[in-house]
């Protein structure tokens, strides 16, 4: 396969996913905030995925509708949409053609005026779900239609490196602030919503019951093996997807799976002892050093010639 073939796979699904990623945070951070005249967390939410540092939007829903319509930023929903799309054109022979017909859909809807307008008439969190859709129809037709081969393995390798990297950043910014957080009746409204942000709020309740507490929580985000979005999970699945890329392209020697599977195993023998013990900021901060080290060898082994 051709370095760009594979390199547009990758971020066609990490774009996917980084943007389904935002749907659901904002989706949270509004139900959380409906009461509250505090900006603070929106603006963590600016600096931290639109690379803003304060924003000097005056609503919520001024705010919602930067981040999905704005064209000018290019880590808005729109843009990595666009994106999305313009890597799946490329490559309509190596995906379904549902795949590409989900994506060129939601591209197009989206980029519709009247879609902008319906924005403003609907109420945000109505709007923010049928997004959500758009993105629940992707992940089914490539779960149903996609071969189970070379493309399929790049597009996989893209959303779980990208799902990782979304799970630390909610370790580091969502789950620590939890720690200073004051008891108040809506202190167990607002863990609901960071939950389902993730989608792990049923996942969490049959777990624990009604027990709120950070250290579940961390629990759950990073050592949890069978709730999708976990890191431990994440981590076994790009395991295994960069195991098989080895046996469909054959590359020259490299260190991908060693790293890999160090990552690996290192969260198969972690706990919440060793992770409380390390210091929680030190344990994902680790983890993304790691993943940055696996995201350089996987560019230096299946994209370095991409110009080709």
């Amino acid at each position: 396969m051709l370095s760009r073939v594979a390199n547009n796979l990758f971020w066609m699904d990490r774009y996917m996913e980084r943007s389904y990623g935002l749907l659901n945070l904002m989706k949270a951070n509004y139900n959380s905030t409906l009461d509250s005249e505090d900006f603070s967390s929106w603006d963590t939410i600016m600096k931290s995925y639109m690379g803003v540092e304060h924003t000097e939007k005056n609503t919520a829903l001024s705010i919602i509708g930067f981040m999905i319509f704005d064209r000018s930023n290019n880590n808005t929903l729109i843009n990595m949409v666009t994106n999305a799309r313009e890597n799946a054109r490329s490559v309509q022979e190596h995906i379904s053609r549902e795949i590409w017909l989900s994506i060129n859909k939601y591209f197009l809807d989206i980029s519709n005026q009247d879609f902008y307008k319906s924005f403003k008439q609907k109420d945000p969190i109505d709007f923010i779900d049928e997004l959500i859709q758009y993105h629940h129809i992707y992940y089914s037709v490539a779960d149903v239609t996609q071969e189970r081969g070379n493309a399929y393995c790049f597009m996989n390798v893209g959303k779980y490196l990208e799902r990782i990297l979304q799970s630390i950043d909610f370790l580091n910014v969502k789950v620590d602030s939890l720690k200073t957080m004051n008891n108040n009746l809506n202190e167990s409204y607002f863990w609901k919503n960071l939950l389902v942000s993730i989608g792990g709020y049923q996942l969490y309740i049959k777990t624990y019951k009604s027990i709120f507490s950070v250290d579940n929580i961390i629990e759950l985000i990073s050592l949890n093996e069978f709730f999708p979005r976990s890191i431990k999970f994440s981590v076994n699945k790009l395991y295994t997807h960069i195991m098989r890329l080895e046996k469909f392209n054959k590359p020259p020697e490299n260190n991908l799976n060693f790293m890999a599977g160090k990552l690996r195993n290192q969260l198969k023998y972690s706990n919440l002892v060793s992770i409380k013990k390390q210091g929680l900021k030190n344990f994902a901060y680790e983890i993304q050093l790691q993943l940055n080290d696996i995201s350089n060898e996987i560019n230096k082994v299946y994209f370095y010639q991409i110009s080709s």
